[in-house]
């Protein structure tokens, strides 16, 4: 299994480069995986270079992790990062909490955090 970078998943998602994108789409039928850093640079580049609105951005997020060839570390963690995303939440520190679900707490000085992550985050939120 080959691991993709976030160039490939560009070229996948806007197809702006006719022979990129078509070695991009070959590579995603086969079996792939996507880890959650490429697809945190996947959202940052499609929001900031593409100006995809963050719902196009998250729906584009989902509609990748659920494509039948591609693998991801934990695609329930990501799926609920992706929709915090896609309700207001910066996608990074979403994932910071994902990540960081096997410790106590995860501490903060950024009280939009809690907010954002509301109760459902998979530990609990310290602000200072």
């Amino acid at each position: 299994m080959k691991s993709v970078d976030t160039n490939v998943l560009a070229r996948f998602v806007v197809g702006d480069e006719p022979a990129q994108s078509a070695r991009a789409a070959q590579l995603l039928q086969a079996s792939c995986f996507i880890a959650d850093t490429v697809l945190l640079e996947t959202a940052w580049l499609l929001g900031s270079r593409y100006a995809m609105d963050r719902a196009s951005v998250a729906a584009t997020l989902r509609d990748l992790i659920d494509l039948p060839s591609v693998s991801v570390g934990d695609a329930d963690g990501l799926c609920w990062a992706i929709e915090r995303f896609a309700a207001g939440a910066d996608f990074a520190d979403m994932l910071h909490l994902h990540g960081s679900r096997s410790a106590d707490a995860f501490v903060t000085f950024d009280q939009k955090v809690a907010r954002v992550a509301a109760a459902a985050s998979p530990l609990p939120i310290e602000t200072l």
